[in-house]
């Protein structure tokens, strides 16, 4: 049975990007979900005529039982469609939801199927060609509403246009084939227009990502930006208990930049950047804040207090792009974020802290709770003539 559900759910969703998955997932069960609403409705309006425009030489059966069953279908699929399903929150639903619409919308189309067939067969050569186009109308408009699932639009168009199309080609008129050509093409047309829908979806949805991507990154680093981390900060604060947050900064970056230039300075910020990125994972997050300034944050049971001495070496024995080493220096606080004034307060203790480790010497990580015993004044980072460049005068 699991088997039988893996292979449904790969079939009503195709192999997309991994990156937009989930948001296509989601897009297109809120799309079919909506539409649906609609194309219940009107399949609903449209069983009472068909019930009167069926043949009497079709059946009872065929005349009103087959619209009431369409009418009972309709009224459990409408719902079905206005439950609240939180798509966006539980995107698993949102898979389920799809399987789900793709089998239920395959009783709607055995019934429509059955009931024009049965009336094609059963009305007058001079009438009957009305009830494959009644049938086909019905079928485009539900392939429409289900093109968000390329497996159940193209099994309804097959269902409802293949079957009554062959029907007619190999037992109508001359009309009737010219008929199910027609049929036949516009069906082909439709699964065109779909698949074109499929890819600009998923072309709106990645170019979508990468802007988020470029909004909430840094473009030299790839870390998160400062508002990045500020979301970040706020999903925290929906989770019960302590956050913790370690504000970096390399020391005396302003010498490395004099002394080899900007653009040698740009790839010392990638690799600290590499190496901070390097502690970020599960409930930490790592960013960039601007200038030679990182953090990291995080849950105090992801990012544990040795987590700075750990940075501290790393970085302090690494080889830098300039052919030397460089440090850092880290200000430690951790607190509740309720809310964005508990944020503000805990960057504002992380910061004090951080000015602290720069004013001992640097290369050093001071928690806040240092804060008190600490009163030594800033050091200087002063750039030695023998480390300036001789510069060429034009």
């Amino acid at each position: 049975m699991d088997g039988v559900k893996t292979i449904l759910r790969n079939a009503a969703i195709p192999d997309l990007p991994q990156e937009v998955r989930t948001d296509f997932v989601v897009a297109s069960a809120t799309t079919v979900q909506k539409q649906g609403r609609w194309l219940f409705v009107g399949l609903l309006l449209t069983c009472p005529f068909a019930a009167l425009a069926t043949p009497e030489a079709a059946g009872w059966f065929v005349r009103w039982g087959l619209p009431t069953l369409m009418a009972l279908y309709c009224l459990m699929g409408l719902k079905d469609l206005f439950k609240e399903n939180h798509f966006p929150q539980k995107p698993w639903r949102a898979e389920r939801f799809m399987v789900q619409s793709w089998a239920s919308s395959l009783i709607g189309a055995v019934i429509s199927t059955t009931w024009a067939v049965a009336c094609w067969s059963a009305a007058d050569p001079g009438v009957r060609l009305h009830f494959p186009v009644i049938l086909v109308m019905g079928a485009l408009a539900t392939a429409y509403c289900m093109a968000s699932i390329r497996a159940a639009a193209v099994t309804h168009l097959v269902i409802d246009i293949g079957v009554i199309a062959a029907l007619m080609l190999l037992t109508g008129s001359t009309l009737d084939i010219a008929t199910a050509v027609s049929l036949c093409v516009a069906g082909v047309f439709q699964w065109r227009m779909i698949n074109a829908h499929h890819n600009q979806v998923i072309e709106l949805l990645m170019l979508e990502r990468k802007s988020q991507q470029l909004a909430l990154t840094d473009p030299l680093t790839g870390l998160l930006n400062r508002r990045a981390l500020l979301d970040f900060a706020e999903d925290l604060g929906e989770q019960s208990g302590q956050s913790r947050l370690l504000l970096i900064d390399i020391d005396c970056f302003k010498v490395i930049n004099d002394t080899h230039g900007h653009d040698v300075g740009d790839t010392v910020l990638q690799e600290v950047a590499r190496l901070i990125q390097a502690h970020a994972g599960d409930g930490v997050s790592a960013a960039r804040l601007g200038g030679e300034e990182f953090a990291l944050l995080g849950t105090s049971e992801a990012l544990p207090p040795g987590k700075a001495m750990q940075l501290l070496a790393e970085i302090r024995e690494a080889e830098m792009p300039h052919g030397g080493n460089c440090t850092i220096s880290i200000g430690v606080a951790e607190g509740a974020l309720h809310d964005d004034s508990t944020w503000r307060e805990l960057y504002h203790r992380a910061d004090k802290a951080l000015y602290a480790a720069k004013s001992q010497g640097r290369d050093r990580t001071v928690h806040e709770r240092e804060l008190e015993t600490l009163t030594v004044p800033p050091a200087e980072c002063a750039v030695s003539p023998d480390d300036v460049p001789e510069r060429k005068v034009a």
